[in-house]
């Protein structure tokens, strides 16, 4: 790999989003960082992963201040892209599923009497 400048390179970019992960996780915490992957970092533009649509809008009100962050630690950067990870699918990542709804049917007798009564009060 090291013979190779283009397999080097790649090596390079890998590593260095590695290492900007990392301050990443530092700068966001664990709680939304958990949910961003580091991706490709190129031409000065790094690519970030979010695991949802939420994530990613709220990854992108973080960004100036990661931007001048890691430009203030080094990093060469002019710009960070916010993405949202696909399924395989070809749709984004899913949600996670949403609780049932009690049905009124599921409520105990005295429950659903109750209820009888006042929307009869209502109609009547």
């Amino acid at each position: 790999m090291q013979r190779t400048p283009t397999l080097l390179g790649l090596k390079q970019q890998a590593l260095d989003s590695r290492r900007m992960g990392e301050e990443l996780a530092r700068l966001l915490g664990t709680t939304l960082a958990g949910g961003v992957l580091a991706g490709r970092f190129a031409d000065a533009t790094w690519t970030l992963h979010a695991s949802s649509p939420a994530v990613a809008a709220k990854l992108k009100l973080h960004v100036p201040m990661l931007l001048l962050r890691l430009q203030g630690a080094g990093w060469p950067l002019s710009r960070i892209q916010v993405r949202v990870l696909v399924s395989q699918a070809g749709g984004a990542t899913p949600a996670a599923p949403a609780a049932p709804q009690p049905s009124a049917s599921a409520a105990p007798p005295a429950v659903r009497e109750r209820l009888r009564s006042m929307r009869a009060r209502r109609a009547g």
